[in-house]
């Protein structure tokens, strides 16, 4: 299992700002062991914020449509700049990526045993996230990477700039 991270943070307990952001089957599971992690070092859960989830969404199809696995996508887009594309204003952004699994536990414990993402994933500084995976079932291999991969998964993680909502 290959994983990248720019930046990471993550929840506990599905606390959500949107009723229309809430994940449902593995990104709901993914964000559920993330939040119960971060509370267990002291951090407060991340609130499901719909544009972040809409960042992490195209992030997620981007890469199963156009067969890449980075950070930074084949149109020149960044994890930053794809947030500010949804209005979302930030005082700091970080994304995860992962690819070549649907299951969730496999998800969580790829970014927890990678360094960057597990200090990410414990970064009591982001307060909103959004996850998101795509599912490409006739994939080409990514270039460079041995295996086909069929999930693409992109959580992003963001401290907003106005703190007092």
């Amino acid at each position: 299992m290959r994983t990248l991270a720019l930046f990471l943070a993550a929840c506990s307990g599905l606390v959500c700002s949107h009723a229309d952001a809430r994940p449902r089957g593995p990104e709901a599971d993914v964000l559920a062991m993330i939040n119960a992690e971060r509370v267990r070092h002291g951090c407060q859960p991340l609130r499901v914020e719909a544009r972040l989830s809409e960042a992490a969404e195209r992030q997620s199809r981007g890469m199963a449509e156009r067969h890449y696995f980075n950070h930074n996508a084949p149109d020149g887009s960044t994890p930053g700049r794809r947030v500010r594309d949804t209005g979302y204003v930030f005082q700091m952004v970080g994304e995860n990526i992962e690819a070549n699994t649907d299951d969730p536990e496999e998800v969580f414990d790829a970014w927890m045993n990678s360094p960057g993402h597990r200090q990410n994933i414990l970064m009591c500084a982001f307060k909103e996230t959004g996850i998101a995976m795509a599912w490409q079932e006739d994939d080409q291999r990514v270039a460079g990477v041995s295996p086909e991969f069929h999930a693409y998964w992109t959580q992003v993680f963001a401290m907003p700039l106005n703190l007092g909502r």
